[in-house]
């Protein structure tokens, strides 16, 4: 049997289903007639970075110890890689067991492990680096295919859509062409493509498609994202029409995506609740004037887009772009000794400032609950400019993470207008609550994934009741006809499985997990140059 498992980063039913049936999409069209199709809920928060190690792990980041994109440390984080992955992988186990695997483009596996197969990693690999198991991989084909690029060439901002959309369907056409080498040169039992593209397409340009948006404008790009949709269903097509007889295919996405409305900056809100506090000093001071009467980054950044210099700040290095925002009120400017609570993540993620935890803690474990009431109590206050509550559902990080490194996560989530608003992933963008995203984006994400197979051993034209991200790994090692870890937290979807077999079951642990590594200096800056430049920082 050969598996195949496409993985559509941020696609949704919402779009799937009214352009497959307008025949947009024929192939994924045909996927969902032939198979089962289920919403696929993603993690807390549904963000890229912890989704996909919880795929690939079958086990919650309590377990794996990946929350984000960051490790929050108080006023400083560090980058997350797949050395952070505490769980083996799907690769790992399914390379024991002695299949051979192909893992294309999936997020969080930089720097690439070692399989039986190949793999090529993700948009958070460094330029220059050695991005493929086995090493020389991708020199092996590079005179044939050209450069290999894990990540867009062009950074989106009002006015260049046309240059942008040309180069997010490159970057499609890019991974799906490597694909198709890698599938005809390197056969493998078990193939995973991932196509990151119009996650990125589709925060900045929903707007251009969704008549209802608040900020809808008429636009040639109307139809960018439906066309985009397309040119992955082809290049989904043409990876089906390379599969043997007897073949399994999966479509999956990491969550889904909606349209977004402003953003929130919850440390305004922590500071004017009392729950954050800043040092006493003059310059502190003049500092928390200047950003109350709009001397912030969000004015800044609107001055250099008026001059059209936006893009040029990637190319300023790291030292000198903080020297810049050292200037405004950060989190440096924080009295950590007196601070109960700040957020960092971009979906609304808050931390209380734990004794033990954050380098400047005073929430001791004693107080822990009495302080979490008290800043839940606060965020469930939030109200947009009309006076409206702007709290969907607030969850505990004790109820969304269980495991060895649950207690490094977020201490609560907040879902904000349904996912409709997110918040400032750092300190904050301007002296308000209530702002929009500093780069107009329009879209952001949402919980609810897709779940598609079709072929060999499933059953078929059947629609399942909502699954989980967790659930994916223990199925497909079922699938298969092996035993599933036991340390994995999903189930496996025998609904979606004709005449399945008895699940067994195996023991397994950490046991033998590589050690961490981070990146150097460089590759950090670069890293974070890059999610500066998709929204995520």
């Amino acid at each position: 049997m050969t598996l195949l498992i496409i993985g559509f980063d941020g696609a949704t039913f919402d779009l799937i289903r009214p352009w497959a049936a307008a025949g947009y999409l024929p192939h994924l069209a045909a996927l969902m007639g032939d198979g089962v199709t289920a919403d696929l809920a993603s993690t807390l928060p549904p963000v890229t970075s912890p989704a996909w190690p919880t795929f690939m792990t079958g086990a919650n980041p309590g377990k794996h110890g990946v929350f984000d994109f960051i490790q929050p440390h108080g006023e400083n984080f560090t980058l997350v890689n797949s050395t952070r992955i505490r769980q083996p992988t799907l690769w790992r186990r399914l390379s024991d067991l002695g299949y051979r695997v192909g893992v294309l483009n999936v997020p969080v596996t930089y720097p690439p492990q070692p399989v039986n197969g190949f793999m090529v990693t993700d948009i958070l690999s460094p330029r220059n680096a050695i991005i493929s198991h086995p090493a020389d991989l991708i020199d092996r084909y590079e005179a044939e295919m050209g450069r290999y690029r894990v990540a867009p060439d062009v950074q989106y901002k009002p006015g260049n859509e046309a240059e942008f959309i040309a180069d997010i369907y490159d970057l499609i056409d890019h991974h799906g062409r490597w694909a198709l080498k890698l599938m005809e040169a390197e056969p493998v039992d078990v193939l995973m493509v991932h196509f990151i593209a119009m996650d990125i397409a589709k925060h900045a340009l929903w707007r251009f498609m969704d008549h209802s948006h608040e900020r809808y404008e008429d636009s040639p790009y109307e139809h960018a994202i439906r066309d985009g949709y397309a040119r992955v269903d082809s290049w989904i097509g043409r990876l089906m029409d390379r599969l043997p007889a007897n073949s399994t295919t999966i479509a999956m996405s990491d969550h889904g995506f909606g349209p977004l409305k402003n953003m929130v900056n919850l440390n305004v809100f922590f500071m004017e609740r009392g729950l954050m506090k800043l040092k006493p000093d003059a310059t502190t001071q003049l500092k928390a004037w200047a950003f109350r009467h709009g001397i912030t980054p969000s004015t800044a950044y609107q001055w250099i887009a008026r001059l059209g210099l936006q893009n040029t700040i990637a190319r300023v290095s790291k030292k000198a772009r903080n020297d810049v925002v050292g200037k405004f009120l950060s989190f440096d400017s924080v009295d950590w000794s007196r601070t109960i609570a700040y957020s960092m993540g971009h979906v609304g993620q808050v931390y209380l400032n734990r004794a033990g935890r954050e380098p400047h803690g005073i929430v001791t474990e004693a107080e822990y609950d009495r302080r979490l009431t008290e800043v839940s109590d606060a965020l469930a206050e939030l109200r947009d400019e009309a006076g409206q509550p702007i709290l969907t559902r607030l969850i505990r990080g004790r109820d969304a993470y269980h495991g060895p490194y649950a207690t490094l996560g977020p201490d609560l989530h907040l879902e904000l207008d349904h996912y409709a608003m997110i918040a400032c992933p750092l300190f904050a963008t301007e002296g308000r609550v209530m702002t929009s995203q500093i780069r107009g984006d329009s879209g952001c994400h949402r919980r609810e994934g897709i779940f598609i197979a079709a072929g060999a051993g499933i059953r078929s034209g059947v629609a399942l009741p909502e699954a989980s991200i967790l659930d994916l790994a223990p199925t497909i090692m079922h699938l298969l006809g092996e035993a599933v870890p036991r340390v994995m937290d999903g189930r496996v979807l025998v609904e979606a499985l004709i005449d399945p077999a008895p699940v067994r079951f195996s023991e397994d642990d950490e046991s033998g997990m590589a050690a961490e590594q981070g990146f150097d200096a460089g590759e950090a800056e670069q890293i974070e140059d890059r999610l500066r430049g998709l929204g995520y920082l």
